[in-house]
């Protein structure tokens, strides 16, 4: 699911900073949960129409989302989990992964202390890529120094599809751009694409 938020005015502070958001089944829970993780509530719970929010920050600066839904919404199964692609610094980063970890009761699947570059727009360099999977779903985990180029870092999410040219040419079809090229992976192969209204993405294939 895809939530887009279209302000009638200016966005109130820290929204549209956040890097993703987690749908929760108990609120309140959620926000202790976070705490004793090691967050920082930075908007503590409000009311929306259909339910409730709060927006929480984890060490390495990274801001997320909470919300619960006061009717319980029912969604079909996805064929692929999408990932959550965000970035830190290597002063922060295992106090993330620890701290995240804890509170989704996730695990990390990897952690490649010298991945290739090229995954985040630097080829030849190598960074650190950790990868969480927890009831959340997937997360990537980039450790860089920051230096990225553009589009890198501006991306939140990154989906995988079945044939990855096809989807690009589709997508170019109703008004995608396409900001980075199809290159190859250690996984498969990755774009990056900005949709109408500056929403940018990864899209990958696994490799066959």
């Amino acid at each position: 699911m895809l939530s887009v938020f279209a302000f009638q005015t200016p966005v109130p502070y820290p929204f549209g900073s956040e890097r993703t958001g987690y749908l929760v089944t108990d609120m309140d829970k959620a926000v202790r949960a976070a705490r004793a993780a090691g967050a920082d509530v930075i908007v503590d719970t409000f009311d929306d129409p259909i339910g409730k929010d709060a927006v929480i920050q984890w060490p390495g600066g990274l801001y997320m989302q909470l919300y619960w839904h006061t009717k319980a919404p029912s969604y079909g199964p996805l064929e692929t989990v999408p990932d959550n692609r965000v970035y830190v610094s290597a002063q922060a980063a295992d106090n993330f992964v620890k701290r995240f970890v804890r509170f989704s009761h996730g695990k990390v699947v990897s952690d490649n202390r010298r991945a290739d570059g090229g995954e985040i727009g630097r080829p030849g360099d190598t960074i650190r890529r950790v990868r969480i999977a927890s009831g959340f779903g997937n997360m990537l985990v980039f450790v860089t120094d920051g230096k990225l180029p553009y589009p890198y870092g501006r991306e939140t999410t990154g989906y995988q599809v079945a044939d990855l040219d096809a989807t690009l040419t589709k997508a170019q079809g109703v008004g995608v751009k396409v900001l980075s090229p199809a290159s190859s992976t250690v996984e498969g192969r990755s774009a990056m694409v900005e949709f109408p209204g500056g929403y940018v993405a990864e899209i990958h294939e696994a490799k066959k």
